[in-house]
């Protein structure tokens, strides 16, 4: 009679966790998403930076904190706002703390979890174990990491990278072949078609060589018709700027943050930047995002001692757009050449 049992702790889950991201180091947990993918995005768009700057100075406003004890060489401010843009790029933000509670920003693409939730670095092809704490906003498609908030507008930025690469490449080459160099009742000599290469490989191509003349000279007739040439263009498309498509992804992606359009430097059409346009979005910015954000992080830092309040933005103590950005100004969320963008005057 065999009398061996299975005890099962009355508080632990009986969930089968069969995570598919499992790495074949050990039990370590890969995220379902690329984290260096997501450093390389934070530089590939203008607005998606923007708003991930912006929302981490103004989610890590602090009002009153202990953290300073905790730190090394560093200031409360300096950290937090790192420790928070570091949140927001990934969706995950990792601290290591060291036998004397000193704490350190673990970077999360260097960062892993195992199945126990302990974290890892991974550096230089070694995974360390390290002692700290997660913070991460939930994902239902791990148990083990979060997700940042434009995951599903990463197509967006990618294509809007392409766009201005495009754009890029299009005055780097010269464009597209607009114009045939076409020969009437004669052929060109091999010494032309060589002229044509050297032509439009170096002097044409590029913003550099624009409006070059090239000078062309039939060659000797075929028949009775005289000889002739002529530029025939191939297409009447003109250059593809990509404007629409890139407003389109830009809007989308500052949905995805859930930023004021106005904060990033977006006016609503029709506004001439003037008003309360600014004001009534960060009230619902301020409800929204802001407030739950940094009742998240306050929470966090509480569980292992680090005291912190936050300050959220009190938008009922301005009376205008041009008071609040003065005040935004004050406080270092944005710059004074962002203010002067956003009141659409003159630098």
């Amino acid at each position: 009679m065999n009398n061996s049992r299975v005890i099962i702790k009355q508080d632990s889950s009986r969930q089968a966790i069969n995570e598919f991201d499992t790495s074949i180091f050990g039990n370590l947990v890969e995220p379902f998403f690329d984290f260096e993918q997501m450093l390389l995005l934070y530089y590939a768009n203008t607005y998606h930076r923007r708003a991930i700057n912006i929302k981490a100075k103004l989610f890590a406003s602090i009002n009153d904190t202990n953290l300073d004890k905790f730190l090394v060489g560093e200031t409360p401010e300096s950290f937090l706002q790192a420790f928070v843009k570091e949140f927001e790029i990934y969706g995950n933000a990792f601290l290591e703390q060291t036998p004397l509670q000193k704490l350190y920003i673990l970077p999360a693409f260097e960062a892993r979890l195992n199945t126990k939730r302990e974290i890892y670095q991974y550096a230089f092809n070694i995974f360390n174990k390290i002692d700290g704490f997660h913070l991460k906003e939930y994902s239902p498609r791990s148990r083990f990491y979060g997700e940042p908030c434009y995951l599903a507008t990463i197509e967006q930025i990618k294509t809007t990278q392409k766009a201005d690469i495009y754009n890029s490449k299009f005055l780097d080459n010269g464009a597209r072949p607009g114009m045939a160099i076409v020969f009437e009742n004669s052929e060109p000599t091999p010494e032309q078609l060589q002229a044509f290469k050297q032509f439009f490989g170096d002097n044409f191509k590029g913003y550099d060589n624009a409006n070059k003349t090239l000078i062309l000279s039939a060659a000797s007739q075929i028949g009775e018709k005289d000889a002739k040439i002529r530029l025939e263009k191939l297409s009447e498309i003109e250059d593809i700027s990509f404007k629409l498509l890139k407003e389109v992804n830009r809007d989308e992606i500052i949905a995805a943050h859930g930023v004021p359009p106005r904060l990033v430097g977006v006016v609503t059409s029709g506004q001439l930047g003037g008003g309360n346009e600014l004001l009534s979005q960060l009230h619902s910015f301020n409800e929204l995002e802001i407030k739950p954000k940094q009742r998240l992080i306050e929470s966090f830092f509480k569980s292992f001692g680090v005291e912190l309040k936050l300050n959220p933005l009190d938008t009922k103590n301005y009376k205008d757009d041009t008071d609040l950005i003065t005040q935004l100004v004050d406080r270092q969320i944005i710059s004074i050449a962002e203010a002067k963008e956003l009141l659409n005057l003159k630098k």
